[in-house]
């Protein structure tokens, strides 16, 4: 991907600078990263107290059973699987995949697989800390497309279309059209359904037994692609040295039934968080939409 020559004028060196210091820490080796990843986290428990907050409420809703010594324990895990995960995306921002010295084990493989005229596939992929390092991962034997929200400075956003772009094709989130002639077509697309996006094209559904809303685009996507669906676990081991992905067929999806969707995603989604609760993206506002008339669980 060749550089704009206009990304090389002066106002933006301090840009390149900043992506220089990146490049430099994404370089260390892979186990002092990964120590590095999680000091991060722990400074990120001290000082990043409005997303410590948000993470304190999610797992406070999520595990009412949990003694206060082992809430407190998690939210510290957590915490410190966020650092882990911002030191692996470094790595597959600059480092070629074959060079990151970690081990891959991709179970399900077959529900990949697109035979010649085949209908395309949607890999649901939800925000794990483990998200970029394990899509690169997969995306490096099975390449797929993704959304991606432009980003506004002009040199980052070549940095993160020059990642984007290595498995698969970058589309416009807003670009649905494009989204859709690319499944019809044969190709993968890795979709993140597991954020709160507001009330519109949402349900409210349970999630950890709490009415969430929950987008149902996953549906009209599947719909109007005529795309397969697949859920993709994912998991962190052996402090970084390994990762392990596992393909699980949606069955009966779509189902005609967009609520029960999305339920059927958001029980997919428990049951993997319940199994690996400390490497979930619990800094992010899940419960931020509530049903009319009821109060926000964030203020």
């Amino acid at each position: 991907m060749t550089i704009e020559r206009q990304l090389l004028y002066p106002r933006h060196w301090p840009v390149w600078l900043g992506i220089a210091m990146l490049w430099l820490l994404a370089h260390l080796p892979r186990r002092l990263s990964y120590a590095l990843g999680a000091g991060i986290g722990n400074v990120f428990y001290y000082f990043a107290k409005r997303r410590r907050h948000i993470c304190e409420v999610n797992l406070q809703l999520c595990f009412p059973e949990l003694s206060e010594a082992e809430y407190r324990l998690l939210v510290k895990k957590t915490m410190r699987n966020q650092g882990v995960g911002l030191m692996e995306t470094l790595r597959v921002w600059f480092i070629p995949t074959e060079k990151l010295g970690v081990e891959f084990e991709l179970l399900g493989k077959e529900h990949l697989e697109v035979p010649e005229g085949g209908s395309g596939i949607i890999i649901i992929a939800t925000h794990f800390t483990t998200l970029d390092v394990c899509g690169t991962l997969v995306g490096r034997q099975y390449p797929s497309d993704s959304f991606y929200r432009k980003h506004k400075n002009p040199v980052f956003e070549y940095i993160l279309s020059r990642s984007r772009g290595r498995y698969g094709e970058p589309i416009h989130r807003r670009d649905i059209k494009r989204a859709l002639k690319r499944l019809r077509e044969g190709r993968r697309l890795y979709y993140l359904p597991d954020q709160d996006y507001g009330r519109k094209s949402a349900e409210f559904v349970p999630f950890f037994g709490i009415p969430t809303a929950t987008t149902i685009g996953t549906s009209t996507l599947a719909k109007g692609g005529r795309a397969r669906v697949v859920y993709a676990k994912q998991q962190r081991l052996d402090s970084g040295r390994r990762y392990r992905v596992e393909m699980i067929p949606m069955e009966n999806f779509p189902s005609g039934d967009p609520a029960a969707d999305a339920r059927a995603i958001n029980a997919m989604l428990e049951e993997h968080i319940r199994m690996v609760p400390e490497q979930y993206m619990w800094v992010h506002r899940r419960f931020k939409t509530r049903p009319v008339g009821e109060a926000g669980f964030y203020e």
